[in-house]
Order: structure tokens, then sequence, then C-alpha cells
């Protein structure tokens, strides 16, 4: 596969330097490595499989799998005080359906930036390349830098297993259990577009009742949900 292009070397530098990646200072090399992470075999090979030679995404895939997964076990070992059984639902946020939603929910871009040819978007395609991503990252900054962006991208997911600090689950619960009125959350984006930061609101019947400020809009809404309990006397 021909090195990607300048258009296409500087989308994944714009991409990667954004939070929750913040990867910069690529190297030409490096930049090889991320479009390979981010191109689906239909691209690479015009649809034929298997190919001699085919610098697609899947043997990445394979690799942050693996490593994906061991993050996030790692984490649920040592941040939680939890049985095995509970560790491995827990684990089940890697899982490809819940992959693709994670990127469409928090705007990490890379389902716009897999390339592909006469390939429908699947949600298959998008968990593979995230994984890809993964794997690429760790491949060129080690596994700290990898660790840091899984960890930024699903301590959120993470968070909503565990019934005392799920604030945004809490708060729905005791709002309708005491018949408060609608629960509704709003959100404002601040900050230069390569480093945005998240204000989210949440108003309980009409009331505005907390506020909280992250980088990832599921956390700003985690903070508001939290100062919004407290406030109800539920915190």
């Amino acid at each position: 596969m021909d090195p990607p292009g300048r258009d296409r070397a500087e989308e994944l530098r714009a991409l990667l330097a954004r939070p929750p990646f913040e990867v910069t200072g690529i190297t030409d090399a490096a930049i090889h490595l991320y479009d390979r992470a981010l191109t689906h075999r239909s691209y690479s090979n015009g649809g034929e499989y298997p190919a001699a030679v085919a610098e697609d995404y899947e043997r990445l895939e394979f690799l942050g799998n693996y490593i994906l997964d061991f993050i996030i076990a790692e984490h649920l070992y040592t941040g939680y005080d939890l049985q095995p059984g509970e560790m491995n639902r827990r684990l089940q946020v890697t899982r490809n359906t819940k992959l693709a939603e994670i990127v469409r929910l928090q705007g990490l871009g890379i389902d716009r930036a897999v390339r592909r040819r006469g390939q429908v978007l699947t949600d298959s395609i998008i968990a593979d390349a995230f994984e890809a991503l993964i794997g690429a990252i760790y491949l060129d900054r080690g596994l700290d830098a990898a660790r840091s962006v899984v960890i930024a991208i699903f301590e959120d997911e993470i968070a909503d297993c565990d019934t005392d600090r799920n604030y945004r689950g809490r708060l729905q619960e005791h709002v309708s259990r005491k018949n408060l009125g609608y629960l509704e959350y709003t959100f404002r984006q601040t900050g230069p577009g390569s480093c945005p930061t998240w204000v989210a609101r949440v108003s309980v019947g009409g009331v505005p009742s907390g506020e909280g400020e992250a980088r990832t809009k599921q956390a700003a809404a985690m903070i508001a949900a939290r100062e919004a309990l407290i406030r109800l006397g539920k915190g």
C-alpha cells in the first residue's frame, strides 16, 4: 500500500492530537502505522482476501484487542475490590458492539477516518479499527501511553458498572422514585478545538440542579449528576 498522502497524514495527525488520544509529534514512519490501523482490507486490496501483501488493520487489530483487554483487566484488578466473575462482567465494555457505540458517543472520529472501498461501515469494522488504533499507539508510544488513552476513554463506562459511582443512574432512579419531574442534561463545549472541555448542566423538574466540567461529555454529566444528588440530599 502506498504511504499516506499529505492530506491523509494531516487528517490522522489532527485526529490523534485531540483528546483523549493526545498523540503529537508523529514521525513519518509512525504515521504509516496509524494509517494502516484505520485502513480496511477492502481499500488495501480491492476486496480480494486473502492477498499476498495487505497493509490493512487486521494484524494491528489482533494486537490491540489483547492490549485493550489487558489494560481494562489491570484497571479493574488494581482499582476495584471485585471477584473474578464481576471483573469479567465489567470487561464486557470492550465487546465489539460497545466499542462502536463508544466511538460514536464520544465523538472519537475513528468511524470517519476508516478508509474502505465499496464496503458498508459496520459496527464490527469500527470496533476493529478502534482496537487496531490502540495497537498502533502501543507500538509507537508504549504501554503507558496506550493505558492513558484507554482509561480516559473507558473510565466512565467502567464507573457506570459501579452502582455507587454511577451518579447518573442513581439520579435517574431517585428522580423517578420521588416523582420530581423531568430530568434533562444540556451540554456546552468550550476551549480550543484541539483540546475541548465539556460543561454539562442537569435540571430536575425544570430547576437547575448540578453542573460539571470535564474532558468528555460523559464525565461532565457524571459530575453534574453527583452535584445534583448532593443538593437533593442523596450524595
